[in-house]
């Protein structure tokens, strides 16, 4: 028999007194497209749901000083139809524009699909390589965690029982890009993710570079040996053979449901290109660059 208790959280401090009361008992709901397929499952239950979703200092798209902050408790949907991210960070629009389908996009938030610490989390990729930090809180303190270091494995994250994700926060980068691999247009659950943000000097070098990739391994990965291959060099068909070779080393993929093993570590270099190529402006096709 499921057992739950419903409370509403009307702002931050009442969320994290409610987190720091209940702990483990303690389950956060926005959205609740994860916990609804969690509750029905069976795999959630006797637990007090804490409804965080009409938070208003939880959601919203800020921008100051080359900075871009997103509250926890925006919706996807928010992010899909911003022409402030469509322009200052792409790869994070494209993402939200992949995501799922129009009513779940209008439910999710960008909090849960993190904290939810799935391998295919759409949203992950780009923040990963938008360099983003993770704003965090619990009752009396704050902290910053950066992406890189906020997934530990499959539904695994550094976030303890009484801590509520405020916000994440990244520099605004229009070169960047997002490509989504998956079995069919509505509802795609990904196969393979990849985002990629650049910078480059006046003669066309890379001078700062991040590349992630989901689906791929057993949580959402920065490509550091892609990375490597291109930085401090213009993409040639060369460089972008190093990369595409590179990329295999920064992978460990699985067989599932969705695809095999094989077939993701043959499309995961192909994408990544795709994504560095349209990052830095460059037309790629399947030889090389044009």
């Amino acid at each position: 028999m499921k057992n739950f208790e419903f409370i509403k959280a009307p702002d931050v401090k009442a969320a994290l007194a409610l987190l720091d009361k209940e702990k483990d008992h303690a389950y956060l709901v926005a959205g609740s497209t994860n916990a609804m397929v969690d509750i029905r499952a069976g795999k959630v239950n006797d637990r007090t749901l804490i409804g965080i979703r009409d938070i208003d200092a939880l959601s919203g798209i800020k921008f100051s000083r080359g900075k871009i902050t997103i509250g926890a408790g925006t919706t996807i949907s928010e992010i899909a139809n911003s022409a402030l991210l469509a322009k200052k960070a792409p790869a994070l629009f494209q993402a939200a524009n992949d995501f799922a389908d129009p009513t779940t996009r209008n439910s999710a938030t960008i909090g849960g699909n993190i904290a939810n610490a799935s391998p295919a989390a759409d949203t992950a990729p780009p923040l990963l390589a938008l360099k983003a930090e993770v704003i965090i809180a619990k009752k009396g303190s704050k902290r910053r965690v950066p992406m890189e270091d906020f997934f530990l494995g499959v539904n695994k994250t550094v976030l303890e029982k009484d801590e509520l994700i405020l916000a994440v926060e990244f520099s605004a980068n229009p070169h960047s890009a997002f490509y989504k691999v998956g079995l069919r247009n509505a509802m795609a659950i990904s196969v393979v993710t990849a985002a990629a943000s650049v910078r480059k000097d006046r003669d066309g070098k890379i001078t700062d570079v991040a590349i992630a990739l989901g689906s791929v391994a057993p949580k959402p990965v920065r490509a550091y040996n892609a990375e490597k291959a291109v930085l401090g060099k213009k993409l040639d068909d060369k460089v972008i053979a190093d990369l595409m070779k590179a990329v295999a080393k920064d992978i460990s993929p699985i067989d599932d449901v969705r695809a095999s093993a094989e077939y993701r570590k043959d499309v995961a270099p192909v994408i990544v290109k795709r994504v560095l190529c349209k990052s830095c402006g460059i037309c790629a096709n399947e030889g090389g660059t044009k």
